[in-house]
């Protein structure tokens, strides 16, 4: 660390890039308005659920195959994967270090991506079934 007496910074500017994520307010930003964006979403999709609750496969699917459905259950299924996608990060950064973190952090946004993709196809051939 440097001496503070010979750095011509101020605290501010020292302050700013510390710790593990080096960008912590977008960081945070992003994952209380990912959290928002969950909360109505979460409820809608909780209410289709019980409102489905007993249906058989083909009137869930005829369901899902609508777009007026179908876009906020993507939506859900991605703001989940980024929610999902920063808390780990978070947790990556506080508990590795060094090339385990790239590691880690890789393999998280991978695997987020990967549930993306899978989520995405999954609707679009329920849609193109049903159209």
């Amino acid at each position: 660390m440097k001496n503070h007496v010979t750095d011509m910074r101020s605290p501010l500017a020292r302050a700013k890039g510390a710790g593990g994520l080096h960008d912590g307010v977008e960081h945070w930003k992003a994952e209380r308005i990912s959290a928002v964006l969950l909360g109505p979403i979460s409820l809608w999709a909780v209410a289709q659920i019980l409102r489905l609750a007993g249906r058989d496969r083909e009137a869930i699917l005829a369901w899902a195959g609508k777009p007026h459905n179908a876009a906020p259950l993507a939506g859900l299924i991605f703001l989940t994967a980024r929610h999902m996608q920063l808390g780990l990060e978070v947790v990556a950064t506080d508990y590795s270090r060094g090339w385990r973190r790239t590691v880690i952090k890789l393999a998280i946004r991978f695997f987020c991506l990967l549930v993306c993709a899978y989520g995405g196809v999954s609707i679009v051939k329920i849609l193109q079934k049903r159209s």
